[in-house]
Order: C-alpha cells, then sequence, then structure tokens
C-alpha cells in the first residue's frame, strides 16, 4: 500500500539521549554544511562525525543510512520553500510566483540540492508542506485535479530546471553536481561564438550578429528566471480563461 512506503520519516525518530550536539538535527545541518562547501559527495559519517566531534558509530542510533541523510538533508533546505502561514494569497498567479522565488533561493544557497531533489523522491514533511501549499494556491482555479497538478509541475520543473542552468555558472562547479574539469563559462561562449562563424549554424550566427556575444552559452540571471516564470503564468492564465470561457 501506498501508506506503507518505507521512509525515514515512517521509521521510528526517536533520538537518543545522549549529549548535545549528537541530534539528527545537528547531524543533518553538518551535513548541509559540509555538502553546500564541498559538494554532496563529500558528505560522508566520517567526516560528519569529526565535523561534531563524536564518533562515526554514534551517528547510525539517529540516522541509519546515506540515503536517509539525503532525505533529510533536502527536506531540510525545501523548508525554505515554504510560505508563511496561514496563507495570505488571494491571487494564483502571485501565489506561484512567490513559491517559485522561495525555490530558487533556497535552491541557489545549495547548489547540491537540485541533483539530489531529483535523484530522490521528496516525501518529507517539509517537501509535503510545499505540495499542499502550492496546492491551496490554485484550489479556487476551474480546472482538473490533473491540469492543476501539470501547472504545479510545470512550475517546479521550469524553477529548478532554472536554477541548474545558473549553477553551470557558479563559481563552484563540484558543488553543484558538474565535472571539476569541465569548460568555464567564458570557455562554452567562446566555443559556440568560434562554431557559429564557421556557417554550419546560421541561427547561431545570426545571435552572435546582433550583438548577444557575451554568454553565447546561454548564461541565466534573475531577470530571465522573472521572464520565463511569467511565460509560464501567462500559459496557465490562457487555459484557465478558456476553461472559464467555455462554462459561461
Amino acid at each position: 500500500m501506498a501508506g506503507d512506503i518505507d521512509t525515514v520519516w515512517a521509521r521510528d525518530a526517536a533520538e537518543a539521549t545522549g549529549p548535545q550536539p549528537l541530534s539528527r538535527g545537528a547531524i543533518v545541518a553538518a551535513a548541509i554544511e559540509i555538502a553546500d562547501t564541498d559538494g554532496l559527495e563529500a558528505v560522508s559519517i566520517r567526516k560528519i562525525a569529526t565535523k561534531l566531534e563524536a564518533r562515526p558509530m554514534s551517528l547510525y542510533s539517529h540516522i541509519e543510512r546515506k540515503g536517509d541523510l539525503i532525505d533529510l538533508m533536502v527536506d531540510e533546505v525545501m523548508g525554505g520553500a515554504i510560505l508563511p502561514e496561514p496563507l495570505a494569497i488571494d491571487d494564483w498567479r502571485e501565489g506561484l510566483r512567490e513559491i517559485a522565488r522561495l525555490t530558487r533561493e533556497s535552491a541557489r544557497i545549495h547548489p547540491w540540492f537540485v541533483a539530489a531533489a531529483f535523484g530522490r523522491p521528496r516525501l518529507g514533511p517539509n517537501a509535503l508542506r510545499h505540495i499542499d501549499q502550492s496546492l491551496a494556491v490554485v484550489a479556487g482555479l476551474p480546472l482538473t485535479p490533473e491540469r492543476k497538478r501539470a501547472a504545479l509541475l510545470a512550475v517546479d520543473t521550469y524553477t529548478l530546471g532554472f536554477v541548474r542552468w545558473e549553477l553551470r555558472t557558479a563559481p563552484r562547479p563540484a558543488a553543484c553536481g558538474a565535472l571539476d574539469d569541465g569548460p568555464t563559462v567564458e570557455e562554452i561562449d567562446a566555443y559556440i561564438a568560434a562554431q557559429a562563424a564557421t556557417g554550419k549554424y546560421p541561427h547561431l550566427a545570426e545571435m552572435a550578429s546582433t550583438g548577444h556575444k557575451k554568454h553565447m552559452s546561454f548564461g541565466l540571471k534573475a531577470e530571465a528566471f522573472e521572464s520565463g516564470l511569467e511565460w509560464l503564468l501567462t500559459g496557465i492564465a490562457a487555459e484557465v480563461a478558456d476553461v472559464e470561457s467555455g462554462d459561461s
């Protein structure tokens, strides 16, 4: 049954009575600090134990396996995408904007999050709260449950996908899941510009000729995020208008 999915939250969450700072919250916080600095692959029980000045084996009484730890880390970051309660947003578009902005901001702070979030099911209390809030924002729309879910998935996927591109230009590629020896943005720009000049790619050449030589690799900024989000929300609004027109 779906309600019997094995998650770290479904298991006994009782913590040992050991002295602070050895607690589940402290372990997750330490793991996030390591991941933020050195990337998700750098997170290990031994490193966390060293950071907390504890014995590695003592951490297993709080977290049984690394998959559980990553789930807890992802859910902790998801807490940054939750709007203050009670929700005081009447306009669904503004509600989705705020949720998307919070999600982007939280993901940018933790460069490892996007890859981890796509690699693990998001089933923790913060993730479920995020979904519930999103559903609350679109609850009044005259769309079927399936179309509401599709709209929310589109916004969430766009937001995390945009952040993934943004992190490609970050100075810490290893922390966001990129290869250490991969080309820089400047090198990519130079390569694309050179290929455009061969004449094999006329549309790239047109872009270069109109003064868009900088960031030919499609480096993204906050203004681009807002513009893309508005395009997406406008498309959803168009479907809402069509449904409302058909109902009248």
